[in-house]
This record gives C-alpha cells, sequence and structure tokens, in this order.
C-alpha cells in the first residue's frame, strides 16, 4: 500500500495543479507521508476529506487510491457537482506528479 501511494501521489496540493508558481500560492502542497496519515486518521474516523484522483478514468481503473474518486482534469469544471456531500470538506487531489 505504502509503494502504491508513493508511486501515485507524487505530487498533491489541494484542488488540483497549477502550471504557475504564483497560481500555486492558493494551495498547500502535502507529501506522501502526510497523505498517509491523514488516510489513516480518516479511515479511523478522525478526519474527513474527500480525495480526488485527477488522472483519466483507464489510469484511475488501474492505478489509485482506494477510498478516491475519479475528476479527470480535463472536468475538473465538474468538481462542484461531482464532490455531492463532501462540497464543504477538505479536498486532496492527486495525479502522477507535474509534467
Amino acid at each position: 500500500m505504502v509503494k502504491r501511494i508513493t508511486t501515485l501521489a507524487l505530487l498533491l496540493i489541494l484542488t488540483g495543479l497549477v502550471p504557475s508558481a504564483r497560481g500555486l500560492e492558493r494551495f498547500e502542497i502535502i507529501t506522501t507521508q502526510e497523505l498517509q496519515r491523514m488516510l489513516t486518521e480518516r479511515a479511523a474516523g478522525n478526519q474527513d476529506f474527500a480525495l480526488v484522483n485527477t488522472l483519466d478514468a483507464l489510469i484511475y481503473e488501474h492505478l489509485s487510491i482506494p477510498g478516491s474518486i475519479n475528476i479527470p482534469w480535463s472536468r475538473v469544471a465538474d468538481l462542484t457537482d461531482r464532490l455531492g456531500s463532501y462540497r464543504n470538506r477538505l479536498v486532496v487531489t492527486y495525479c502522477m506528479g507535474y509534467r
């Protein structure tokens, strides 16, 4: 599981990748270890957040962190509709890293 999280979560930031450094000022970047701690806390019922995989659906089907939902980056505009009950909660997105 740890290797899988490490492989998948090269870069973790809130609400998606933003190409410019200036755009990143609005988001907090977290490490793989921080996400692992958050997932443990969520499993224990101590933390609640939406984990969003921003990769294409085909990749999501084969390589995703258990408990994540898939909203491909090309459909991030639909984020509010897809999050449903998570709308007012912390959102953590992940992909395979910045390219």
